[in-house]
């Protein structure tokens, strides 16, 4: 197996590579290494041949929509269908947000570079301002019945 080849596999299970990296239990800059030359030995070619094998790409898509703040959100749905002996069907989804923007135009730009991409990753500006709403949230959060916390 080549470099080209694990990250053709990687891409194709919907992988990052640090989401491969901690499927077969090494680290990052190895799964990088490996896809730009590094040898790959044979028990990490047969990890990543039995892993393929198991998960399966149901939808990977990017999307833009307007915000309450009258700036626009790129985010990305990713489902993945994961063959399990224990079950009939197992599906693992996972949204997240990329990025907001207050240009609609500058929102579909980065969706078209995220479509392209190998890692997607949020804007840091983003990251932090989600996590002060959350923390703003929390009082709210702690006391509400639903949540299970008094």
């Amino acid at each position: 197996m080549t470099g080209e080849e694990l990250r053709a596999r990687r891409k194709g299970m919907g992988y990052t590579q640090q989401g491969l990296a901690n499927v077969l239990g090494v680290s990052r800059k190895t799964v990088n290494e490996m896809e730009n030359g590094a040898t790959i030995d044979t028990r990490t070619q047969m990890a990543v041949t039995a892993e393929a094998r198991r998960v399966k790409v149901i939808e990977n898509s990017f999307w833009v929509m307007p915000t309450v703040r009258d700036s626009y959100a790129v985010a990305q749905r990713l489902i993945r269908e994961i063959d399990r002996p224990n079950a009939m069907l197992h599906v693992h989804g996972q949204t997240m947000l990329f990025g907001e923007f207050k240009r609609r135009d500058h929102a579909y730009r980065w969706c078209a570079a995220l479509h392209r991409s190998d890692g997607a990753r949020g804007t840091r500006d983003l990251i932090r301002r989600r996590a002060a709403d959350i923390e703003a949230l929390r009082p709210a959060l702690d006391q509400h019945p639903a949540m299970g916390i008094k």
